[in-house]
Protein backbone atom coordinates (compact mmCIF):
# COMPACT_ATOMS: atom_id res chain seq x y z
CA UNK A 1 0.00 0.00 0.00
CA UNK A 2 1.22 3.16 -0.84
CA UNK A 3 2.41 5.42 2.22
CA UNK A 4 1.10 8.60 0.41
CA UNK A 5 -2.50 8.02 0.69
CA UNK A 6 -3.25 11.41 2.14
CA UNK A 7 -1.04 13.20 -0.56
CA UNK A 8 -2.74 15.94 -3.13
CA UNK A 9 -3.09 13.40 -5.82
CA UNK A 10 -4.48 10.42 -4.41
CA UNK A 11 -8.10 11.31 -5.07
CA UNK A 12 -7.12 11.45 -8.99
CA UNK A 13 -5.76 8.63 -8.74
CA UNK A 14 -8.61 7.00 -7.11
CA UNK A 15 -10.81 8.51 -9.69
CA UNK A 16 -8.79 8.17 -12.86
CA UNK A 17 -8.31 4.38 -12.53
CA UNK A 18 -11.98 4.06 -13.75
CA UNK A 19 -10.84 5.66 -17.10
CA UNK A 20 -11.73 3.35 -20.07
CA UNK A 21 -8.67 3.29 -22.06
CA UNK A 22 -9.40 3.65 -25.89
CA UNK A 23 -7.13 2.48 -28.59
CA UNK A 24 -5.62 3.59 -31.27
CA UNK A 25 -6.97 3.91 -34.62
CA UNK A 26 -4.59 1.56 -35.90
CA UNK A 27 -4.86 -1.38 -33.47
CA UNK A 28 -9.29 -1.26 -34.32
CA UNK A 29 -7.63 -2.25 -37.98
CA UNK A 30 -5.56 -4.56 -36.81
CA UNK A 31 -7.39 -6.64 -34.31
CA UNK A 32 -11.11 -5.65 -35.64
CA UNK A 33 -11.13 -9.01 -37.73
CA UNK A 34 -10.59 -12.24 -35.26
CA UNK A 35 -10.23 -14.17 -38.72
CA UNK A 36 -7.30 -12.31 -39.84
CA UNK A 37 -5.53 -12.69 -36.65
CA UNK A 38 -5.35 -16.36 -36.71
CA UNK A 39 -2.80 -15.46 -39.73
CA UNK A 40 -0.79 -13.56 -37.48
CA UNK A 41 2.30 -14.94 -35.34
CA UNK A 42 2.09 -14.26 -31.50
CA UNK A 43 5.27 -12.15 -31.59
CA UNK A 44 3.70 -10.18 -35.05
CA UNK A 45 0.43 -9.68 -32.62
CA UNK A 46 2.33 -8.39 -29.79
CA UNK A 47 4.48 -6.01 -31.55
CA UNK A 48 1.21 -4.34 -32.82
CA UNK A 49 -0.39 -4.25 -29.34
CA UNK A 50 2.91 -2.98 -27.98
CA UNK A 51 2.49 -0.12 -30.01
CA UNK A 52 -0.71 1.44 -28.06
CA UNK A 53 -0.73 1.35 -24.31
CA UNK A 54 -4.24 1.62 -24.03
CA UNK A 55 -4.60 -1.67 -25.63
CA UNK A 56 -1.53 -2.75 -23.60
CA UNK A 57 -3.43 -2.11 -20.31
CA UNK A 58 -6.60 -3.45 -21.14
CA UNK A 59 -5.12 -6.24 -22.24
CA UNK A 60 -3.07 -7.02 -18.88
CA UNK A 61 -5.85 -5.74 -16.74
CA UNK A 62 -7.88 -8.61 -18.01
CA UNK A 63 -5.20 -10.95 -18.08
CA UNK A 64 -4.33 -10.41 -14.50
CA UNK A 65 -8.11 -10.19 -13.46
CA UNK A 66 -8.57 -13.75 -14.40
CA UNK A 67 -5.49 -15.10 -12.61
CA UNK A 68 -6.53 -12.98 -9.40
CA UNK A 69 -5.29 -15.19 -6.19
CA UNK A 70 -2.54 -17.12 -8.20
CA UNK A 71 0.71 -15.98 -7.33
CA UNK A 72 2.85 -15.87 -10.91
CA UNK A 73 1.38 -12.45 -12.88
CA UNK A 74 0.82 -11.59 -16.32
CA UNK A 75 3.97 -9.28 -16.59
CA UNK A 76 4.53 -8.89 -20.71
CA UNK A 77 2.14 -8.03 -23.41
CA UNK A 78 2.79 -10.98 -25.20
CA UNK A 79 1.80 -13.32 -22.57
CA UNK A 80 -1.01 -11.72 -22.15
CA UNK A 81 -2.18 -12.63 -25.55
CA UNK A 82 -1.07 -16.16 -25.54
CA UNK A 83 -3.31 -16.57 -21.79
CA UNK A 84 -6.37 -14.93 -22.95
CA UNK A 85 -6.71 -16.73 -26.47
CA UNK A 86 -7.28 -14.74 -29.84
CA UNK A 87 -11.22 -14.35 -29.30
CA UNK A 88 -10.93 -12.64 -26.15
CA UNK A 89 -8.28 -10.48 -27.09
CA UNK A 90 -10.10 -9.28 -30.26
CA UNK A 91 -13.15 -8.92 -27.83
CA UNK A 92 -10.98 -6.53 -25.55
CA UNK A 93 -10.52 -4.12 -28.70
CA UNK A 94 -13.69 -4.30 -30.24
CA UNK A 95 -14.98 -3.21 -26.43
CA UNK A 96 -12.75 -0.21 -26.39
CA UNK A 97 -13.30 3.39 -27.21
CA UNK A 98 -11.25 4.80 -30.21
CA UNK A 99 -9.07 7.75 -29.30
CA UNK A 100 -10.47 9.74 -32.11
CA UNK A 101 -13.41 8.94 -30.72
CA UNK A 102 -13.19 10.02 -26.90
CA UNK A 103 -10.40 11.96 -26.61
CA UNK A 104 -10.42 15.56 -26.20
CA UNK A 105 -6.49 16.35 -27.31
CA UNK A 106 -6.56 13.22 -29.86
CA UNK A 107 -2.98 14.26 -31.20
CA UNK A 108 -1.27 14.82 -27.85
CA UNK A 109 -2.28 11.48 -26.84
CA UNK A 110 -1.46 10.35 -29.52
CA UNK A 111 2.27 12.00 -28.91
CA UNK A 112 2.29 10.60 -25.78
CA UNK A 113 1.58 6.76 -26.84
CA UNK A 114 4.48 7.43 -29.33
CA UNK A 115 6.61 8.66 -26.80
CA UNK A 116 5.49 5.46 -24.80
CA UNK A 117 6.55 3.42 -27.76
CA UNK A 118 9.89 4.60 -28.14
CA UNK A 119 10.45 4.18 -24.58
CA UNK A 120 9.21 0.38 -24.64
CA UNK A 121 12.00 -0.16 -27.68
CA UNK A 122 14.60 0.91 -26.18
CA UNK A 123 13.89 -0.53 -22.91
CA UNK A 124 13.84 -3.64 -25.13
CA UNK A 125 17.56 -2.39 -26.71
CA UNK A 126 18.81 -2.62 -23.20
CA UNK A 127 17.20 -5.80 -22.26
CA UNK A 128 19.25 -7.40 -25.38
CA UNK A 129 22.72 -5.72 -24.18
CA UNK A 130 22.23 -7.09 -21.03
CA UNK A 131 20.88 -10.57 -21.61
CA UNK A 132 17.85 -9.84 -19.44
CA UNK A 133 15.62 -12.96 -19.82
CA UNK A 134 12.35 -10.53 -19.70
CA UNK A 135 12.76 -8.23 -22.05
CA UNK A 136 8.93 -7.70 -22.52
CA UNK A 137 8.26 -7.39 -18.80
CA UNK A 138 10.82 -4.37 -19.30
CA UNK A 139 8.73 -2.79 -22.35
CA UNK A 140 5.48 -2.97 -20.44
CA UNK A 141 7.07 -0.95 -17.59
CA UNK A 142 8.50 1.48 -19.86
CA UNK A 143 5.37 1.82 -22.04
CA UNK A 144 3.39 2.75 -18.78
CA UNK A 145 5.74 4.86 -17.19
CA UNK A 146 3.49 8.03 -18.36
CA UNK A 147 0.26 6.40 -17.06
CA UNK A 148 -0.50 9.60 -15.42
CA UNK A 149 -0.20 12.19 -18.19
CA UNK A 150 -1.79 9.36 -20.41
CA UNK A 151 -4.98 9.27 -18.01
CA UNK A 152 -4.90 13.12 -17.78
CA UNK A 153 -5.55 13.39 -21.45
CA UNK A 154 -8.15 10.77 -21.80
CA UNK A 155 -10.59 12.48 -18.99
CA UNK A 156 -9.56 15.54 -20.66
CA UNK A 157 -8.50 17.41 -17.03
CA UNK A 158 -9.08 21.17 -17.81
CA UNK A 159 -5.23 22.45 -16.37
CA UNK A 160 -4.04 20.23 -19.05
CA UNK A 161 -3.39 22.61 -21.46
CA UNK A 162 -1.10 24.93 -19.27
CA UNK A 163 0.58 21.66 -18.72
CA UNK A 164 1.49 21.42 -22.11
CA UNK A 165 2.71 24.77 -22.82
CA UNK A 166 5.06 24.02 -20.06
CA UNK A 167 6.34 20.55 -21.28
CA UNK A 168 7.00 22.76 -24.77
CA UNK A 169 9.29 25.05 -22.85
CA UNK A 170 11.19 21.12 -22.60
CA UNK A 171 11.02 21.54 -18.55
CA UNK A 172 11.51 18.49 -16.81
CA UNK A 173 7.75 16.69 -16.21
CA UNK A 174 7.44 16.25 -12.25
CA UNK A 175 8.33 20.48 -12.38
CA UNK A 176 6.09 20.83 -15.23
CA UNK A 177 3.29 19.18 -13.11
CA UNK A 178 4.03 20.63 -9.96
CA UNK A 179 3.42 24.11 -11.71
CA UNK A 180 0.39 23.56 -13.81
CA UNK A 181 -1.40 20.91 -11.29
CA UNK A 182 -0.08 20.52 -7.79
CA UNK A 183 1.22 17.59 -7.89
CA UNK A 184 3.57 15.47 -10.16
CA UNK A 185 2.62 13.21 -12.70
CA UNK A 186 4.58 10.82 -11.81
CA UNK A 187 3.17 10.31 -8.26
CA UNK A 188 0.37 10.32 -9.84
CA UNK A 189 1.47 7.24 -12.56
CA UNK A 190 2.77 5.62 -9.25
CA UNK A 191 -0.60 5.69 -7.21
CA UNK A 192 -2.56 4.45 -10.05
CA UNK A 193 0.29 1.45 -10.82
CA UNK A 194 -0.64 0.46 -7.36
CA UNK A 195 -4.19 1.04 -7.24
CA UNK A 196 -4.72 -0.78 -10.62
CA UNK A 197 -2.18 -3.69 -9.33
CA UNK A 198 -0.26 -3.81 -12.17
CA UNK A 199 2.85 -5.69 -12.52
CA UNK A 200 4.95 -4.76 -9.83
CA UNK A 201 8.08 -3.34 -12.08
CA UNK A 202 5.45 -0.97 -13.48
CA UNK A 203 5.01 0.05 -9.91
CA UNK A 204 8.46 -0.51 -9.04
CA UNK A 205 9.87 1.78 -11.67
CA UNK A 206 8.00 5.09 -10.62
CA UNK A 207 9.13 5.54 -7.45
CA UNK A 208 13.18 7.28 -7.31
CA UNK A 209 14.51 5.43 -5.01
CA UNK A 210 13.70 2.14 -6.67
CA UNK A 211 16.54 3.62 -9.54
CA UNK A 212 19.17 1.48 -7.29
CA UNK A 213 17.56 -1.72 -8.51
CA UNK A 214 19.21 -2.36 -11.96
CA UNK A 215 16.10 -3.20 -13.92
CA UNK A 216 14.17 -0.82 -12.41
CA UNK A 217 17.04 1.98 -13.38
CA UNK A 218 16.91 0.43 -16.89
CA UNK A 219 13.35 1.09 -17.63
CA UNK A 220 13.89 4.62 -15.91
CA UNK A 221 16.60 5.81 -18.13
CA UNK A 222 14.87 4.16 -21.60
CA UNK A 223 11.62 6.62 -20.43
CA UNK A 224 14.25 9.38 -19.96
CA UNK A 225 16.04 8.71 -23.16
CA UNK A 226 12.91 8.85 -25.13
CA UNK A 227 11.25 11.93 -23.31
CA UNK A 228 14.52 13.53 -23.99
CA UNK A 229 14.19 12.92 -27.64
CA UNK A 230 11.08 13.88 -28.12
CA UNK A 231 12.08 17.42 -27.11
CA UNK A 232 15.59 17.24 -29.46
CA UNK A 233 17.63 16.62 -26.90
CA UNK A 234 16.96 19.98 -25.76
CA UNK A 235 16.32 19.75 -22.24
CA UNK A 236 18.00 20.62 -18.52
CA UNK A 237 19.08 17.23 -18.64
CA UNK A 238 21.98 17.89 -20.99
CA UNK A 239 23.70 14.66 -21.79
CA UNK A 240 23.02 13.07 -18.79
CA UNK A 241 20.38 10.77 -20.43
CA UNK A 242 22.41 9.57 -22.81
CA UNK A 243 25.59 8.94 -20.19
CA UNK A 244 23.61 6.65 -18.01
CA UNK A 245 22.09 4.75 -21.03
CA UNK A 246 26.23 4.47 -22.32
CA UNK A 247 26.94 3.22 -18.60
CA UNK A 248 24.16 0.63 -18.92
CA UNK A 249 24.92 -0.64 -22.48
CA UNK A 250 28.88 -0.56 -22.01
CA UNK A 251 29.01 1.59 -24.58
CA UNK A 252 31.06 5.05 -25.08
CA UNK A 253 28.17 8.16 -25.41
CA UNK A 254 28.91 8.44 -29.22
CA UNK A 255 27.96 4.08 -29.37
CA UNK A 256 24.82 4.84 -27.53
CA UNK A 257 23.59 7.79 -29.37
CA UNK A 258 24.15 5.73 -32.26
CA UNK A 259 22.12 2.86 -30.98
CA UNK A 260 19.21 5.23 -30.41
CA UNK A 261 19.22 6.51 -34.01
CA UNK A 262 18.94 2.77 -34.69
CA UNK A 263 16.54 2.55 -32.65
CA UNK A 264 14.40 5.36 -33.92
CA UNK A 265 14.62 4.11 -37.32
CA UNK A 266 12.64 0.96 -36.34
CA UNK A 267 10.19 3.29 -34.49
CA UNK A 268 9.72 5.28 -37.74
CA UNK A 269 8.45 1.84 -39.25
CA UNK A 270 5.02 2.73 -37.63
CA UNK A 271 5.34 6.15 -37.04
CA UNK A 272 1.80 6.56 -39.40
CA UNK A 273 0.27 4.71 -36.22
CA UNK A 274 0.67 8.34 -34.56
CA UNK A 275 -0.40 10.20 -37.36
CA UNK A 276 2.92 12.05 -36.94
CA UNK A 277 5.80 12.76 -39.13
CA UNK A 278 8.77 10.85 -38.59
CA UNK A 279 11.41 11.59 -36.19
CA UNK A 280 15.11 12.41 -37.20
CA UNK A 281 17.38 9.76 -36.18
CA UNK A 282 20.21 12.00 -35.79
CA UNK A 283 18.35 13.82 -32.97
CA UNK A 284 20.51 11.78 -30.44
CA UNK A 285 23.51 13.25 -31.40
CA UNK A 286 22.18 16.77 -31.07
CA UNK A 287 22.90 17.02 -27.47
CA UNK A 288 26.18 17.71 -27.66
CA UNK A 289 25.89 20.63 -30.65
CA UNK A 290 24.31 23.01 -28.23
CA UNK A 291 23.64 24.46 -24.60
CA UNK A 292 20.90 22.69 -23.65
CA UNK A 293 17.66 24.58 -22.85
CA UNK A 294 17.20 25.42 -19.50
CA UNK A 295 13.40 26.81 -18.29
CA UNK A 296 13.65 27.79 -14.47
CA UNK A 297 10.68 26.74 -12.67
CA UNK A 298 10.66 27.22 -8.80
CA UNK A 299 7.42 25.66 -7.15
CA UNK A 300 5.34 28.40 -5.49
CA UNK A 301 5.67 27.97 -1.60
CA UNK A 302 2.01 26.99 -0.22
CA UNK A 303 1.51 28.41 3.58
CA UNK A 304 -1.58 26.75 3.86
CA UNK A 305 0.18 23.18 3.21
CA UNK A 306 2.95 23.82 5.35
CA UNK A 307 1.31 25.10 8.43
CA UNK A 308 -1.27 22.15 7.51
CA UNK A 309 1.52 19.48 7.26
CA UNK A 310 3.64 20.60 10.27
CA UNK A 311 0.95 20.24 11.90
CA UNK A 312 0.45 16.32 11.04
CA UNK A 313 4.09 15.92 11.28
CA UNK A 314 3.92 16.55 14.78
CA UNK A 315 1.06 14.13 15.50
CA UNK A 316 2.19 11.16 13.28
CA UNK A 317 3.71 8.22 15.46
CA UNK A 318 4.86 6.20 12.73
CA UNK A 319 9.04 6.89 11.84
CA UNK A 320 8.94 6.03 8.19
CA UNK A 321 5.09 7.61 7.46
CA UNK A 322 6.90 11.18 9.12
CA UNK A 323 10.06 10.98 7.11
CA UNK A 324 7.86 10.81 3.68
CA UNK A 325 5.43 13.27 5.13
CA UNK A 326 8.58 15.48 5.59
CA UNK A 327 9.46 15.16 2.06
CA UNK A 328 6.52 16.86 0.69
CA UNK A 329 5.54 19.52 2.88
CA UNK A 330 9.48 20.75 1.83
CA UNK A 331 8.21 20.20 -1.18
CA UNK A 332 4.69 21.23 -1.51
CA UNK A 333 4.65 23.99 1.17
CA UNK A 334 8.30 24.75 1.45
CA UNK A 335 8.55 25.07 -2.47
CA UNK A 336 11.88 23.21 -2.77
CA UNK A 337 12.18 21.49 -6.24
CA UNK A 338 14.55 18.35 -4.66
CA UNK A 339 14.78 17.07 -1.12
CA UNK A 340 16.47 13.78 -0.11
CA UNK A 341 16.52 12.39 2.80
CA UNK A 342 19.81 9.86 3.08
CA UNK A 343 19.91 7.49 5.82
CA UNK A 344 22.78 6.71 7.65
CA UNK A 345 23.76 3.38 8.15
CA UNK A 346 23.76 1.59 11.87
CA UNK A 347 27.39 1.82 11.99
CA UNK A 348 27.38 5.36 11.67
CA UNK A 349 30.20 5.18 8.77
CA UNK A 350 27.51 5.69 5.07
CA UNK A 351 24.96 7.83 3.65
CA UNK A 352 22.23 6.12 1.55
CA UNK A 353 19.76 8.16 -0.32
CA UNK A 354 16.64 6.48 0.85
CA UNK A 355 13.66 8.95 0.28
CA UNK A 356 13.40 11.58 -2.59
CA UNK A 357 11.21 13.51 -4.41
CA UNK A 358 11.49 15.60 -7.63
CA UNK A 359 14.24 13.50 -8.38
CA UNK A 360 12.58 11.15 -10.28
CA UNK A 361 14.17 12.06 -13.86
CA UNK A 362 17.76 12.30 -12.25
CA UNK A 363 17.99 8.15 -10.87
CA UNK A 364 21.53 8.80 -10.43
CA UNK A 365 20.21 10.37 -6.74
CA UNK A 366 19.06 7.26 -5.73
CA UNK A 367 22.47 5.62 -6.65
CA UNK A 368 24.25 7.77 -4.04
CA UNK A 369 26.12 6.35 -1.49
CA UNK A 370 29.38 8.02 -0.09
CA UNK A 371 31.19 7.50 3.43
CA UNK A 372 30.84 9.52 6.34
CA UNK A 373 34.84 10.29 6.36
CA UNK A 374 34.19 11.51 2.73
CA UNK A 375 31.80 14.23 3.50
CA UNK A 376 35.01 16.90 4.72
CA UNK A 377 33.56 19.79 6.54
CA UNK A 378 29.72 18.52 5.24
CA UNK A 379 29.81 16.02 8.02
CA UNK A 380 29.76 18.14 10.84
CA UNK A 381 25.66 18.73 9.64
CA UNK A 382 25.44 15.20 11.23
CA UNK A 383 26.75 16.47 15.01
CA UNK A 384 24.58 19.57 15.15
CA UNK A 385 21.20 20.60 15.60
CA UNK A 386 21.05 23.61 14.06
CA UNK A 387 20.49 23.53 9.86
CA UNK A 388 22.54 25.06 7.64
CA UNK A 389 22.22 27.08 4.20
CA UNK A 390 25.40 26.37 2.06
CA UNK A 391 25.81 29.29 0.00
CA UNK A 392 27.74 28.55 -3.91
CA UNK A 393 31.23 29.88 -2.08
CA UNK A 394 30.92 27.59 0.89
CA UNK A 395 29.74 24.59 -2.13
CA UNK A 396 33.01 25.20 -4.22
CA UNK A 397 35.07 25.14 -1.27
CA UNK A 398 33.73 22.23 0.79
CA UNK A 399 31.31 20.61 -0.46
CA UNK A 400 32.72 16.77 -1.13
CA UNK A 401 33.47 16.50 -5.12
CA UNK A 402 30.95 13.79 -5.72
CA UNK A 403 27.80 15.69 -3.78
CA UNK A 404 28.60 19.02 -5.78
CA UNK A 405 28.82 16.62 -9.28
CA UNK A 406 25.63 15.18 -8.20
CA UNK A 407 23.71 18.14 -7.50
CA UNK A 408 25.26 20.56 -9.70
CA UNK A 409 26.66 22.81 -6.94
CA UNK A 410 23.34 24.71 -6.37
CA UNK A 411 22.61 26.90 -3.32
CA UNK A 412 20.92 24.05 -0.73
CA UNK A 413 19.98 23.61 2.90
CA UNK A 414 21.09 20.93 4.63
CA UNK A 415 20.25 19.12 8.43
CA UNK A 416 20.27 16.09 10.26
CA UNK A 417 16.87 14.42 11.24
CA UNK A 418 16.81 12.77 14.78
CA UNK A 419 14.41 10.20 16.23
CA UNK A 420 15.30 11.21 20.29
CA UNK A 421 18.99 10.08 20.67
CA UNK A 422 19.69 8.78 17.27
CA UNK A 423 20.49 10.29 14.17
CA UNK A 424 18.43 8.92 11.22
CA UNK A 425 20.33 10.85 8.51
CA UNK A 426 20.77 13.54 6.45
CA UNK A 427 18.26 15.78 4.23
CA UNK A 428 19.19 17.66 1.57
CA UNK A 429 16.83 20.49 0.07
CA UNK A 430 17.61 22.66 -3.06
CA UNK A 431 15.89 24.66 -6.35
CA UNK A 432 17.73 22.67 -8.78
CA UNK A 433 18.94 25.69 -10.52
CA UNK A 434 21.81 28.28 -10.16
CA UNK A 435 18.90 30.84 -11.04
CA UNK A 436 16.47 29.98 -8.39
CA UNK A 437 17.41 31.51 -5.34
CA UNK A 438 17.03 30.47 -1.64
CA UNK A 439 15.36 32.87 0.48
CA UNK A 440 14.94 33.36 4.22
CA UNK A 441 11.36 31.80 4.05
CA UNK A 442 12.53 28.71 2.88
CA UNK A 443 15.31 28.55 5.24
CA UNK A 444 12.93 29.09 8.00
CA UNK A 445 10.26 26.99 6.21
CA UNK A 446 12.85 24.34 5.94
CA UNK A 447 13.58 24.62 9.70
CA UNK A 448 10.41 24.36 10.91
CA UNK A 449 9.36 21.23 9.14
CA UNK A 450 12.52 19.56 10.54
CA UNK A 451 11.53 20.40 14.00
CA UNK A 452 7.98 18.52 12.85
CA UNK A 453 9.65 15.55 11.75
CA UNK A 454 12.25 15.08 14.48
CA UNK A 455 11.20 13.97 17.86
CA UNK A 456 13.57 15.20 20.73
CA UNK A 457 15.33 13.30 23.76
CA UNK A 458 13.14 11.84 26.34
CA UNK A 459 13.34 13.69 29.48
CA UNK A 460 15.44 11.53 32.08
Amino acid sequence: MSLDKDAPYMDEAARLTAVEWPILEASDAVFADPDALVERSLRELARYAERDPGLSLRLILRANRSRRGLRQEVHAVGDAIAMLGLQNVHQEATAAPRVEDVVTQPQAYREMAAQSRLAAMIATEIAGERHDTEPGELALAALLNQLGLLALLVEGEPRLARLMEILELNALPDEASYTALGYATDDLSRAMAEQMELPELVQGTLRAVNAAHHRAFEVMVASAVAWQVFRGMDTARGDRDLALLAGLMGLTDKEAADRISAVIERFNADVAVYHREPLDPQIPGRVWLREPHRPRLALMPRVDLLEEGIGALEKEQNRELRVRRMLRVMQFGVGLNRVVFARLSRDGETLRAEHLVGTLHEPEFSHFVINRAALGPLAQVLDKDTPQWWDRKRIHEQMPPAVRKLTGGVDCLVARLCDGERVLGLVYADRRSRDLELTPFAFEGFRRVLAAASRPVEPR
